[in-house]
């Protein structure tokens, strides 16, 4: 960069801007030309002494300047003359610290250079990222079930895949905490059924051996298939992961309340789920069975048929037998009963507040009791139905939870 002064003459100009070029060109070359220009300017034309241009930047020492000009060959000026060019630049243009175009140009460089370190950086952090990401999903891949499942320890299903040379993946209809159901073409029986495939841990495999002998227990007392019970065809094996066979059914009935924008169906339609559903339930009750289904909701009751009223129960991977309690937390909150929140022994009873729950929901389009949590959702049914009886709060261990006791009322 230079700059010139308002009155420097046309020739200095021009031999300032070939400076800029070969600056340009060859930055390298830069000092030299600097001091050859700077030199030829001191030449007077014509005898006549001429004004000199003022630059502006960086000052070269008398010691370079030297060395410089014994390079480029002998020329008129002396050390002398050199000193008083000098002179003639103001002391603030010629401090090192303080010159514009020196401050410029550093302060330019650490910009450029803030700016590729900023840049590079960031394109550094991404790469790792991404390197980190396939590199976990490698590790992932090898440490859950030889790359079979994923950090879930869920089976990493894949289109068209096929298990025992039989059933061929289709569609992932669901997940839940159980694992996942897929949709799958069994090419044996030329027909689609779904299929649950439990999760890889023990816990969930011990769970869903339960459900498999309700289950056979269930479609062996129900071998006319008018129970509304869903059957299990078969269960297997795959790669460690439980995998039970199931007729396909349609939708559930919430996804029926959203296609009626949670409006609700009709008091005819509802009373045909309700006979259906008391019939199940009644059948579940008989004494060679004594199943208590544990999650009944809304999610939980599948269409036989998008265009029939047909139903079937699902999901028995929270059911146990009467006296056989297995699990403390049961039954989805909004159709929770009293016996549940209160901690007190329960029976077949709680599928029916459940089914009490359900079909209210179902005419209406909304929860009968939506509580946020579980106090909200005793708050909810006291405000409906009232206080529980005495002798049912008394042996409730987590009535403390929901009610406090008033002194001298017994």
């Amino acid at each position: 960069m230079v700059l010139l002064n308002s009155d420097v003459a046309p020739g200095a100009t021009r031999a300032m801007d070939s400076v800029a070029t070969v600056q340009a060109k060859r930055p390298d070359a830069w000092h030299k030309h600097e001091q050859m220009m700077l030199m030829e300017k001191q030449k007077p034309k014509g005898g006549e002494s001429v004004r000199h241009a003022v630059l502006y930047g960086r000052l070269v020492d008398e010691e370079q300047l030297a060395v410089s000009l014994s390079q480029a060959g002998p020329g008129p000026n002396t050390p002398s003359d050199i000193q008083a060019m000098q002179a003639r630049i103001p002391q603030h243009f010629r401090d090192p610290a303080t010159a514009p175009l020196r401050k410029l140009s550093v302060d330019l460089i650490k910009t450029y250079k803030h700016i590729n370190e900023v840049y590079y950086a960031k394109k550094k952090r991404r790469a790792q990222q991404t390197q980190g990401e396939d590199s976990s999903h490698k590790k992932e891949r090898k440490l859950y079930n030889d790359g079979y499942d994923d950090d879930n320890h869920d089976y990493i299903i894949k289109h068209g895949e096929k298990f025992l040379d039989r059933y061929e993946i289709d569609s992932l209809i669901g997940k839940g905490s159980f694992g996942q159901v897929v949709k799958a073409f069994d090419h044996e029986e030329q027909c689609h059924v779904a299929i649950k495939i439990i999760k890889n841990k023990k816990p969930f495999l011990n769970q869903a051996q339960i459900e498999v002998k309700l289950l056979e227990m269930m479609n062996k007392a129900d071998a006319d298939n008018k129970y509304y019970i869903v059957k299990l065809k078969r269960h297997f094996m795959w790669r460690n992961h439980l995998c039970l066979v199931f007729e396909l059914l349609s939708y559930n009935l919430y996804d029926l309340l959203r296609n009626t924008n949670f409006r609700g169906v009709s008091l005819n339609l509802t009373r045909k789920f309700a006979q259906q559903l008391c019939t199940a339930l009644l059948f579940l009750s008989t004494p060679e069975l004594s199943i208590i289904h544990c999650d009944l909701k809304p999610e939980n009751i599948l269409l036989c048929n998008p265009k029939r009223s047909a139903i079937k129960i699902v999901d028995f991977g929270s059911s146990c037998q009467l006296g056989q309690r297995i699990y403390q937390y049961i039954q989805s909150r909004f159709y929770r009963s009293p016996e549940v929140l209160l901690g007190i022994p329960y029976n077949l009873a709680i599928d029916m507040w459940s089914l009490g729950c359900i079909l209210v929901e179902m005419h209406t389009g909304e929860p009968l009791f939506s509580g946020a949590n579980e106090v909200d959702q005793m708050n909810k049914i006291v405000e409906v139905l009232g206080m529980p009886p005495k002798h049912i709060l008394d042996q409730a261990h987590k009535a403390r939870k929901y009610f406090d006791k008033v002194p001298g009322l017994g």
